[in-house]
């Protein structure tokens, strides 16, 4: 005869029928203390999912409030007028400052070194053309005298039709660089005897890279605060006379 195979029992009294499920209610009613656990968490997400949803809407709102005041901000300024072309015009502006140094400057320092029978060493040449940068790129209207006195000329000196033309060039630039509105400067500061920053500065001629900046031979030209031509500077020990 087959005896009948034992059941597990599904509730409380070993009915051979599941026990109704019994609304949720009922599980914090009981006093059945794993439900009043369960209960006590319930409670505590529910806490903390509102703390959390209110410290979100309250960076939503100054989210909100960082981008009203920043088009706020975008509206109040004043908008460049500067042309589509204004930057291509100053990067011309640059090549043809650096060939006036190279091509300009520096062979009338030479000459000048020579009208004076002075030795063309290096870094008293290098000076001479420092001083010359200076009187045609820091002055808004430099003079051929100024520029001769740079020199180390007499006001009146033979060189004095080169000087005038070193002049015009100086000025034709800086007048071609206004008409561009943009904002623009011819940069002579440096830190004597720092490294040289390569991110603006060039060392001039056979000087080395690897030693500290002595003085500025040419000044950076800045446009908009970008650097469109490298200051060229006198880099080594300092010279002794």
């Amino acid at each position: 005869m087959n005896e009948r195979s034992p059941r597990l029992p599904f509730a409380a009294g070993f009915s051979d029928t599941p026990a109704q499920a019994e609304p949720a209610e009922a599980f914090y009613s009981s006093g059945d203390p794993r439900y009043s656990d369960i209960a006590r968490r319930v409670t505590l997400l529910e806490r903390d999912n509102r703390a959390l949803l209110s410290t979100l809407n309250g960076l939503q709102q100054r989210l909100l409030d960082l981008e009203e005041h920043l088009r706020a901000r975008e509206v109040s300024r004043p908008q460049d007028t500067w042309s589509p072309s204004a930057a291509n015009d100053h990067l011309a502006i640059a090549r043809e400052y650096l060939t006036c140094v190279e091509q300009h400057i520096h062979p009338f320092a030479r000459e000048a070194t020579i009208r004076l029978g002075a030795q063309l060493r290096r870094e008293p040449l290098h000076r001479r053309i420092a001083a010359l940068t200076l009187a045609l790129f820091d002055a808004q209207t430099p003079t051929p005298g100024s520029v001769l006195v740079a020199a180390g000329l007499p006001p009146h000196d033979a060189l004095n039709t080169t000087a005038t033309q070193l002049c015009e060039k100086a000025k034709k630039l800086r007048r071609r660089a206004e008409d561009t509105g943009m904002p623009f400067t011819f940069d002579f500061e440096y830190v004597p005897g720092a490294p040289l920053d390569e991110t603006w500065q060039k060392p001039w001629a056979s000087c080395e890279a690897d030693l500290p900046v002595q003085f500025v031979v040419a000044p950076a030209y800045l446009v908009a605060e970008r650097v469109y031509a490298q200051q060229l500077v006198h880099t080594g020990v300092p010279y002794l006379a």
